[in-house]
């Protein structure tokens, strides 16, 4: 009788044991599951990881490129040309070259903070005509002039902080540029690295003969020295003065000519005119009749006062 008692709690034992062990193995299965759910849901792929494909897309019906931390050093060939917004932020890009971005002449914006910038060629905004927002703060840019924004008539928007910034006769151009009241929201907040005694200084608010010593002027424009046989005459307005450059565009440079008025025979097939830094005081009806490629005219630095709406029609 006793055995027969024993059998019997042994078998509604053994019963317990199954009947517990059953739902701790449901419920250890169940929350596996949810865990392993939840670490496939929180791991996406990073959005900017280096090394993926760039992402076009359209927002508002305005077409992107964003190409945000891929490691580029330069533009890829394969890049829509239609593009209206550039977001380059955050790569290895060191210099700009000419024509860099000629292709995208529909560009309203050109995002390329934080990567290593430190020279930009005259021409690398050639044909961005309708660039209103250039993004340039975070680099190492250390010396530009005004040239290089010629190709963006429309902008309107730039910023250039963080650099470490030589504020050198070479930089003033630049600063002049900056400081013209339409220009309010152009270079603010960009201050001077060296030299010393500028460290600090924001560009906007340095004056030109705090850039330029005469010694400095002297190296850039010389004087002609005294001798005694009698100064060679120059022509006043000769196109013969000039340089002419046929690459990457037929570019006359009449850069510190001491000119004083435009110079004649402007060669017709001339796309670019660098007049600055003369001595041109007015522009005469007509003066570029014949010029009838001219897209791009410079003449900052010449103290002009007066202009016959003549010449630029």
């Amino acid at each position: 009788m006793r055995v027969a008692i024993i059998v019997i709690l042994l078998f509604f034992c053994k019963a317990a044991e199954l009947r517990k062990a059953s739902p701790r193995s449901g419920r250890s299965r169940a929350p596996h599951g949810r865990a392993a759910g939840g670490r496939s849901g929180s791991n996406p792929v990073k959005r900017y990881a280096p090394g993926l494909p760039c992402e076009v897309y359209t927002y508002l019906h305005e077409k992107y490129l964003d190409c945000q931390e891929r490691k580029l050093v330069y533009v890829l060939p394969g890049w829509p040309q239609d593009l209206l917004h550039m977001l380059l932020a955050r790569n290895k890009i060191r210099i700009l070259k000419n024509s860099m971005f000629s292709k995208f002449k529909k560009l309203k914006s050109l995002d390329l903070q934080q990567n290593e910038i430190s020279k930009i060629e005259n021409e690398a905004f050639f044909g961005l005509n309708k660039l209103t927002t250039l993004l340039l703060q975070h680099n190492q840019i250390k010396v530009l002039t005004e040239e290089v924004f010629l190709y963006t008539p429309l902008l309107s928007y730039l910023r250039l902080y963080d650099n470490p910034w030589s504020c050198t006769c070479q930089m003033e151009t630049l600063v002049s540029m900056l400081q013209i009241p339409r220009n309010r929201n152009l270079g603010n907040y960009a201050k001077c690295e060296s030299p010393p005694e500028l460290k600090n200084k924001k560009l906007r608010q340095i004056k030109s003969e705090q850039l330029c010593s005469e010694e400095e002027k002297e190296r850039v424009d010389p004087k002609p020295q005294v001798s005694g046989r009698p100064p060679v005459i120059k022509p006043e307005a000769d196109s013969t003065l000039c340089y002419n450059y046929v690459f990457p565009i037929q570019t006359l440079d009449c850069k510190r000519k001491e000119l004083k008025k435009v110079p004649n025979n402007i060669p017709p097939d001339i796309v670019k005119l660098d007049l600055s830094y003369n001595k041109i005081k007015l522009l005469r009806p007509k003066e570029f009749e014949d010029v009838h490629e001219l897209k791009k005219l410079n003449l900052s630095s010449n103290g002009l006062e007066f202009i016959d709406p003549g010449p630029l029609r």
